[in-house]
C-alpha cells in the first residue's frame, strides 16, 4: 500500500464507521427476539438436560472407578 492509500483509508474512517453503524441498526430491526415464554422454555430444557447428563456422567465415573479398583486388586 502506498502512503496515499493509507492516508486515504484513515481519512475515510469516520464515514465508514458511520455507515457501518447505520447498517447495524437496519439489521437489528430485522431481528426477532424470543418471547419470555420461549426463553423460559429453552432454559428449562437446558437445565433438565444438564441434570440428566450430570447423573449419567456421575454414574459412569462411579462404575468405571469400581471396575478399575477390581482389576487392580486382581
Amino acid at each position: 500500500m502506498s502512503v496515499q492509500e493509507i492516508f486515504s483509508s484513515i481519512t475515510n474512517f469516520p464515514g465508514q464507521a458511520a455507515q457501518f453503524f447505520r447498517e447495524v441498526k437496519v439489521e437489528l430491526q430485522k431481528v426477532t427476539f424470543p418471547t419470555r415464554q420461549e426463553t423460559v422454555g429453552s432454559t428449562v430444557v437446558v437445565l433438565v438436560l444438564t441434570v440428566i447428563m450430570a447423573i449419567y456422567l456421575g454414574f459412569s465415573d462411579w462404575a468405571l472407578a469400581r471396575i478399575v479398583q477390581m482389576l487392580l486388586r486382581g
